[in-house]
């Protein structure tokens, strides 16, 4: 029995609390102190609680009857709490007795790792009280890869600000059996352990892929890595996500009557000049190191890559650079260039270009006659002369419209075809139910028709592709513009899509369109 009063007796039986109402009146708030008093007693639930003090003479089951000391391990087993069921002055009246039965609770249970000691804890009775932590697994390292370091094409800035495009590090040259790159493997994890002393695996380090071209780069193992090697000598590229050794052809000297015009499938590095009438033509890089530059050379191209010549070009209106990356250059003279990016130290002279970005030197760089046409950007210090020498800029920019109009274009060109594909396959069919093995006019023509349709679907996969290049287009343009940082004379040609505005005073500053107005 734990309660008798004029309202009702309280009493365990088992597990379970009982109540047994003899008079209706007893205020439900003051149970908080009854629970107070007994902190082993749990209600069960309010509602039962409610009931059992409105109906006299009934008896209610309105909780249960904890043990005075309760362990729980959460469901991980990474913790064990434990829960004292007694008021505060019976715990420190029976201290030792109580944490003694507490050590042998979860000693029975076997909570055995991460145990804290017990004799600084606070009680809080019916609170848990952290009494174990497991140790947690520890991941294993994750592969580590490592790559040669591939010198980024830029020129070195100056104090001043400049850029020094007459030195740079354009080909990394590599011989055979040097160390491109290498992987540490994944390592394992170091294993944890959960509070009843269970070992938990650790997960071992995720692992990465080297990428390289098997074609010119080997890889072996060496101790406790995996190590990439040039399969032979070359130039140092990365190439469509891989690191690989190009074919790299050196000229100690000039490209001129003792080697002829050079053609070479790899990087070129001439360490002397192109002469008059000659030409050089590679797939990848071509560096040009000699400090006079190239004079009335007929073509320098690189099919693949970038092209830099370290002395600049007096091209006499003959002289044609195309790359199809990027163009870095001292200066130029009366010459022709195309690129993707053009990048000038000292100036343009005379010069037609067609690239994406031509950057000229902001602090000093000059664009100084000729046509100078980009798709996104034109920045330099100064363009044109105090003799109002004609000099046109211009950048396209991007015209979306029109692109939309091709992709639709190529969009319904797709959907004819997959209805040219359907029909085809229906005559397959029919020819496949009535053909009876054998060569013969109707597998002829069975073998035809599927060659026309594999034909349609290969090009429906290439319109695809433009399809998606075309959104692409889209989504990452950028507004075309003009910055001249110090001067613009007059005589210059500002143009802008289709705007353009010839200056009459000298000025300066970023031009661009400002709602469809050039703001010249």
């Amino acid at each position: 029995m734990l309660i008798q009063n004029d309202y009702f007796d309280l009493f365990v039986q088992e597990e379970n609390v009982i109540l047994r109402l003899k008079q209706i009146g007893y205020p439900l708030k003051s149970f908080d102190a009854i629970t107070r008093e007994f902190p082993r007693l749990k209600i069960g639930s309010f509602t039962a609680l409610r009931e059992a003090l409105t109906e006299q003479g009934q008896e209610h089951n309105i909780g249960t009857w904890l043990p005075p000391i309760e362990v729980s391990i959460s469901s991980n087993r990474m913790t064990a709490q434990l829960y004292f069921n007694i008021t505060e002055k019976h715990f420190e009246e029976n201290k030792q007795q109580i944490l003694l039965e507490a050590e042998q609770l979860l000693n029975h249970i076997g909570v055995i790792h991460g145990r804290k000691s017990l004799q600084d804890i606070t009680l809080k009775s019916r609170e848990p009280i952290l009494v174990a932590v497991g140790t947690e697994p520890v991941k294993g390292a994750d592969a580590m890869i490592t790559y040669m370091n591939i010198p980024e094409r830029r020129p070195v800035i100056r104090e001043d600000g400049s850029a020094n495009y007459y030195e740079m590090n354009f080909v990394t040259p590599v011989s055979q059996g040097d160390w491109l790159g290498e992987k540490i493997p994944p390592q394992e994890g170091i294993s944890g352990t959960d509070v009843l002393g269970n070992r938990i695996p650790a997960p071992r380090g995720e692992d990465a892929k080297l990428s390289f071209d098997r074609k010119s780069v080997s890889e072996v193992w060496e101790e406790d890595r995996l190590v990439l090697r040039a399969s032979h000598g070359g130039a140092l590229e990365w190439s469509d996500g891989q690191i690989r050794v190009g074919k790299q052809l050196i000229i100690d000297g000039d490209v001129g009557p003792e080697t002829g015009s050079i053609t070479f499938d790899g990087a070129v590095t001439v360490y002397g000049t192109v002469l008059d009438s000659y030409s050089i033509h590679a797939t990848g890089d071509i560096a040009i190191e000699g400090n006079e530059g190239i004079t009335n050379a007929k073509e320098i191209q690189s099919l693949e890559g970038d092209v830099y010549i370290k002395g600049g070009i007096f091209g006499g209106g003959e002289t044609i650079v195309e790359a199809k990356g990027e163009i870095y250059i001292k200066h130029a003279n009366n010459c022709k260039l195309y690129g993707k990016e053009i990048h000038v130290g000292f100036y343009l002279l005379g010069t037609e270009i067609i690239a994406e970005r031509v950057l000229v030197d902001q602090n000093r760089g000059k664009i100084i006659g000729g046509r100078i046409e980009a798709l996104s950007r034109i920045e330099c210090a100064y363009v044109g002369n105090r003799h109002e020498r004609t000099t046109i800029l211009y950048t396209k920019g991007i015209d979306k419209d029109a692109i939309y109009k091709e992709i639709q274009a190529k969009a319904i060109e797709v959907k004819e075809h997959q209805q040219t594909i359907a029909k085809l396959e229906q005559h397959a069919a029919q020819f496949a139910k009535v053909l009876v093995g054998g060569p013969g006019v109707e597998a002829d023509t069975l073998n035809k028709t599927k060659e026309t349709i594999k034909a349609y679907e290969e090009e429906i996969h290439k319109l695809d592709k433009e399809i998606q290049l075309g959104l692409q287009k889209i989504k990452t343009a950028i507004p075309a513009e003009i910055e001249v940082m110090i001067q613009a004379y007059p005589g210059v040609v500002i143009q802008i899509g289709s705007k353009t505005s010839t200056l009459h005073e000298p000025t300066k500053g970023r031009f661009a369109l400002v709602d469809g107005v050039l703001n010249v």
